[in-house]
């Protein structure tokens, strides 16, 4: 997930920055290249530790994302995401939260339970989001780049 291996239809996409949809659908695409602020690792009393978490610890990792791709994305990001994990068994499962946010809106994957160890990330479950969002549910698609802690992701949403 992301670094821990973790266009335009009206105000919708304005609000997320961009990304690209299909002409009369309700379906709509985003499509983001995320790069790594922010990657921590707590025990299971909240401090700060070297190295992955034991049992009851904690992943977080903060992003912010550029419309495009790796290959070709805008130059100033317009999208942030949060993500914290509780490590529930070794050596890598965890249970998981994750947020994108813009605008005033945000799109929320809510009780996953992921492989942080994995290099293969199946599509995430979108549980819904707020303004804009509200009542969407959908996917997300992220694809980890080489040995880096950055992402393409591909977020697709459905109304209703």
């Amino acid at each position: 997930m992301a670094g821990c291996a973790a266009s335009s239809i009206g105000l919708g996409l304005a609000t997320l920055g961009g990304g690209s949809s299909g002409a009369a659908s309700s379906t709509l695409v985003l499509r983001y290249y995320q790069t790594q602020t922010l990657l921590r690792f707590l025990n299971a009393s909240n401090i700060v530790i070297q190295g992955y978490p034991p049992l009851g610890g904690h992943v977080i990792e903060d992003d912010v994302d550029f419309v495009g791709d790796k290959s070709h994305h805008a130059k100033k990001w317009t999208v942030s995401d949060h993500l914290f994990c509780t490590v529930v068994t070794a050596p890598a499962t965890a249970n998981c939260s994750y947020v994108f946010a813009a605008g005033g809106s945000i799109i929320y994957m809510d009780n996953l339970s992921e492989n942080l160890s994995s290099s293969a990330t199946p599509p995430i479950p979108i549980d819904g989001g707020t303004g804009t969002f509200a009542g969407h549910s959908g996917s997300a698609l992220i694809t980890s780049i080489g040995n880096t802690n950055n992402s393409n992701v591909v977020i697709t949403l459905h109304k209703g």
